[in-house]
């Protein structure tokens, strides 16, 4: 019998709403479910592929009308069209390349070498940031699985702990809370934006993934922060995080900033005042607010 996925499944795989399946099913005849005993939607392996290949292309700009009618390879094609016109670092493909194909062990040590070539902010800047994108696109388009990207996220994590606690330690003007909101399970980006933030001497409260908004905001007040920092990945609903940081911005105090980026972040629609949406890492130290003491220096 081949594998069957709920809607729940491709919800979760595809970072697709239900609701937002279901309307296509009504509106394109795509995906097309079959029917278990108890008349809830199963979906084949060939969907979810196809599923996954429609949220990348949708998220460079195509619209989902076009896609539904397109099988499996025409999406496939379409995808390796865009992808040749994206220029891709070297260092960037030579780590795609040990995450492919190994040896698996190769792999930390290649990151080492070049954040110890590089240095810390144009590692952060000019590798891993494409780095992190070009990883979700070889895993939508199959090139590598779920135990690559695990692998990937978890190397990376450790050259950046050791990278940070290599940091001088500097007492900071200001304090920062980054954490990601409910239902973001993706972490990497914190890490990466609390190094960015510590090579400007800002004194990071880094929380993990998946707080309750309530708890970000008791721990910005308490901990005396002027900054609340969202990384936000595209695999959570675009609709749920503006609707999520819309929500926290009424919570937090009006004197603490409320930043959010990473690729969930880069296409929101207009936040309203108060919010303040990053693009690329090198954004955040020119956002950093001046120490009054240095400027009256």
């Amino acid at each position: 019998m081949p594998l069957q996925f709920s809607i729940s499944d491709l919800e979760r795989e595809t970072g697709i709403s239900r609701d937002t399946l279901r309307i296509w099913e009504r509106r394109y005849g795509f995906p097309e479910p079959q029917r278990n005993q108890r008349s809830e939607r199963n979906y084949s392996v060939e969907q979810l592929e196809r599923l996954r290949l429609i949220k990348q292309l949708l998220d460079n700009g195509m619209r989902p009308g076009k896609l539904a009618r397109l099988n499996l390879q025409q999406l496939h094609q379409i995808t390796l069209q865009q992808r040749r016109t994206e220029t891709v670092p070297s260092a960037v493909e030579e780590l795609l390349q040990i995450l492919a194909t190994g040896p698996r062990y190769g792999l930390l040590a290649r990151l080492e070498a070049l954040l110890q070539q590089q240095g810390l902010r144009d590692f952060l800047i000019e590798v891993l940031a494409p780095m992190n994108h070009a990883v979700g696109e070889a895993w939508f388009t199959g090139r590598i699985g779920v135990l690559d990207e695990h692998h990937y996220a978890e190397q990376t994590r450790m050259v950046l702990l050791a990278a940070l606690r290599s940091l001088p330690q500097r007492p900071g003007s200001s304090r920062a809370l980054l954490t990601t909101l409910p239902g973001e399970q993706h972490g990497l980006g914190l890490l990466m934006a609390t190094c960015m933030l510590a090579l400007e001497g800002v004194e990071v409260l880094l929380l993990g993934v998946q707080t309750p908004l309530e708890e970000i905001v008791r721990g910005a007040i308490e901990s005396e922060c002027s900054i609340v920092g969202i990384s936000c990945s595209e695999y959570m609903n675009r609709r749920t995080v503006a609707t999520q940081l819309v929500r926290l911005r009424k919570l937090l105090p009006a004197e603490i900033s409320l930043w959010a980026g990473g690729s969930g972040a880069s296409n929101l629609p207009l936040m309203p005042k108060g919010i303040t949406l990053f693009s690329s890492l090198d954004q955040i130290s020119p956002a950093i607010p001046l120490d009054p003491l240095t400027v009256e220096r």
